[in-house]
């Protein structure tokens, strides 16, 4: 497949370069989570760290997945992506190994924002990723957890990102993920509708939702 070279869309600089940590148990976690937002958030100069903690092996085949995961992170325009080996379904039995992964990297980064997943989530990687999040970010301000296709109905948005000019981008972020690609909850028409979705509860058009676990005001995410 030929590469796709993304141009910069609508995001103006922001008033504050801020540094950003986004958490996922899987390859594809961030892409479909938040992947326009990761976008926006690239271009508008904000400096952007992801962190997968699994290669995805029992979703996939491995090796093409760590691949992907490294072309969608250069298409959306990622400063670093580390991904780590914790046994993909089995994150459960990991959570201190993985809190001391996260704190390394908040050491390092030491981020002004985390994304991560939420704790209404059926799939246990989730949880626990989420569980250890907050635990190696403790001391940090502002902490926000992203929608997967696993999600409950218990996940209720409180902040809102407008990904309208940047919806086609996370589609493609996603496409990059071939391995994944016949799986029903990435195709476009299941992007788009979760994305028209969650913008008619924030009055946008499109949009990606995010539950706070605590947020500081005022963050310059976007313009």
């Amino acid at each position: 497949m030929i590469g796709i070279v993304r141009m910069k869309v609508i995001a103006e600089p922001s008033l504050k370069s801020m540094k950003i940590l986004v958490i996922g148990a899987h390859p594809d976690d961030m892409e479909i989570a938040c992947g326009g937002s990761l976008a926006k958030l690239c271009d508008a100069g904000h400096t952007i760290w992801g962190l997968v903690l699994s290669n995805g092996e029992m979703g996939g085949n491995s090796p093409s997945r760590l691949r992907e995961a490294k072309k969608s992170a250069e298409f959306l325009g990622l400063s670093k992506l580390e991904i780590r080996d914790f046994p993909d379904t089995r994150l459960d039995h990991f959570i201190l190994e993985i809190t001391k992964q996260i704190e390394i990297i908040v050491d390092e980064l030491k981020p002004d924002v985390v994304f991560t997943h939420s704790m209404h989530d059926l799939h246990q990687d989730h949880r626990s990723v989420h569980r250890a999040t907050l635990r190696a970010c403790r001391n940090l301000s502002t902490i926000l957890c992203y929608e997967s296709p696993s999600t409950t109905q218990s996940f209720q948005p409180n902040v809102f990102i407008d990904i309208e000019p940047y919806i086609d981008i996370k589609i493609e972020s996603i496409r990059e993920h071939e391995d994944q690609n016949k799986k029903r909850y990435v195709q476009p028409e299941q992007v788009y509708g979760n994305a028209i979705f969650r913008g008619a509860q924030a009055k946008l058009k499109q949009a990606e939702g995010f539950e706070a676990i605590r947020i500081s005001l005022p963050i310059y995410l976007c313009p």
